[in-house]
């Protein structure tokens, strides 16, 4: 992988080339004051079960670019890359980080019961990391790449996990 600062079809902090594949850097919008260590459990319904990620704390960031988009998308940390994931269907780069990632609710930290469908681990999983993050200081961004197909996302982000074993990415059980 390789991060190059100045491009002249990217972002202006950069972009990151996994594999050939050149994901376009955007940093993440922290309202550091009020949206770091988000503790939800004055929130939470007591009589649930939280899942393994549900406890928190959470923070609150946005994206501005990309918003009506899909394709795949990366965390970067100080240079280094921590997660690919997917954007596909219906869905948006907006939706998954403004909605998902981006803004935890409590609904998000409960485990999968008879009558509730469950939270969203990864979301969770994510959120609580990249909040440790900002508070280490670290440098956060966020890469995409658009693309329209399903198909050729799907298999495109099962490659570039398996080829770089990304430590955020849970569902691959890959330790890191």
């Amino acid at each position: 992988m390789t991060i190059n600062k100045k491009t002249n079809n990217c972002s202006p902090i950069g972009k990151v080339v996994i594999n050939g594949i050149t994901f376009c850097l955007h940093k993440p919008i922290n309202d550091s004051k009020d949206g770091l260590n988000i503790n939800l459990s004055d929130r939470l319904d007591p009589t649930r079960e939280l899942h393994r990620y549900g406890q928190g704390p959470f923070c609150e960031f946005r994206i501005k670019n990309h918003i009506n988009e899909k394709g795949l998308y990366c965390y970067v940390v100080n240079g280094d890359i921590k997660y690919i994931g997917k954007v596909t269907g219906n869905s948006t780069f907006g939706k998954r980080f403004n909605g998902g990632y981006g803004h935890i609710s409590p609904y998000n930290c409960y485990k999968k019961e008879k009558g509730h469908s469950g939270g969203r681990l990864t979301n969770c999983h994510i959120n609580s990391i990249v909040n440790k993050e900002f508070l280490n200081g670290s440098d956060i961004c966020v890469g995409f790449y658009v693309m329209e197909n399903d198909i050729d996302i799907s298999n495109l982000e099962k490659e570039l996990i398996e080829n770089n074993n990304p430590g955020w990415n849970i569902q691959h059980n890959h330790p890191k």
